[in-house]
């Protein structure tokens, strides 16, 4: 029974592969399950908690390391767990192609794989994992936004965005794309004027500052992921604009439901996905693959995202008491 647990940071990974106590996970020794992630954040902690409570409740040794937006550390990570002999890795892997290939090679050797957090479809050695459909989550937030702006404005409107294309082109874009395609498809009209790539709160809080400063007639953000849809909010705060400029985006942390709960007004919407979900998910796929119980699918499967919006703040305070308290 998948039962989610408070948030613990990801342990930083040194040059040996660090091991999680024997408190988190059951000391199985016949079997081991890494988990591999590329960002130290509350999402990619929710990630590594899921794999962790799965290998817990099936009594699996769990190690678990971070790539820290590396790929040299990525291929790195990925060759010493298959040297080191572990059963199984659990990855959200940072390229399609260049991850793929390492992890190839570490199937050959032996060892099943399974992804999180990227949508990969028919390769011929993946047992499987879950991801979010980015696109639709992206579309969805964006149908939200096109009837707010049809509400609120009367004229074509201004657009700043916060992406992180230059960390993983595909997501991010699939991402944004997808909302503006909602907005296209209910006719909004908009003009995007500034756009940065910035995964992280306190980049993001300095690339939405310079774009305010420069596109002081934005009318609204959206932010691609967490840690840009958290800093570019608190740019329009910070910048006093509150009242004037307006936010959505993808991704809920706990300080983005605040932000949603909050008076200035700034945070209208966001999509949630639910990492914890997919790592437990991603694990325990792994975990009965190599008890003979499941086959390998080469694909990921889709995790449904939804809504959280300032205007029902019953669901927003219900949100964060389930996964925050």
């Amino acid at each position: 029974m998948m039962k989610k647990k408070m948030i613990v940071p990801i342990i930083a990974a040194s040059l040996a592969v660090t091991m999680i106590s024997a408190g988190v996970c059951a000391a199985d020794e016949e079997k081991t399950i890494a988990g591999i992630v590329f960002q130290d954040d509350e999402f990619m902690n929710a990630l590594i908690n899921g794999m962790s409570d799965a290998c817990e409740e099936n009594g699996v040794k769990f190690v678990s390391s971070n790539s820290n937006n590396d790929q040299a550390r990525e291929v790195e990570l990925i060759n010493t767990y298959a040297g080191q002999g572990v059963d199984a890795i659990c990855i959200a892997p940072l390229d399609k192609d260049a991850s793929l290939a390492t992890l190839g090679a570490a199937a050959q050797q032996g060892v099943a794989v399974a992804s999180v957090n990227m949508e990969i479809s028919d390769s011929d050695f993946l047992v499987g994992g879950y991801a979010s459909d980015d696109y639709a989550n992206g579309y969805q937030i964006g149908e939200y936004a096109a009837k707010w702006i049809a509400e609120k404005y009367d004229r074509a409107i201004k657009v700043g965005l916060i992406h992180y294309d230059h960390q993983l082109p595909e997501q991010s874009s699939n991402r944004y794309g997808g909302f503006f395609a909602a907005l296209d498809d209910a006719g909004i009209e908009y003009e995007i004027v500034a756009d940065q790539g910035a995964e992280k709160e306190d980049l993001a809080l300095t690339a939405a500052s310079d774009m305010i400063t420069a596109h002081p007639d934005i009318d609204i953000f959206y932010g691609a992921n967490g840690g840009g849809l958290q800093g570019l909010t608190q740019a329009i705060v910070q910048s006093g604009m509150a009242g004037k400029m307006y936010s959505f985006g993808y991704d809920a942390q706990e300080g983005i439901c605040q932000q949603l709960l909050d008076e200035n007004d700034v945070l209208q919407g966001i999509v949630v996905q639910d990492p914890y979900s997919q790592g437990y998910s991603s694990a325990t796929l792994l975990i009965q693959y190599l008890n003979g119980e499941a086959e390998a699918s080469g694909t990921t499967e889709s995790t449904p995202g939804f809504l959280l919006t300032r205007d029902d703040p019953d669901a927003v305070e219900a949100y964060v008491e389930e996964n925050y308290k």
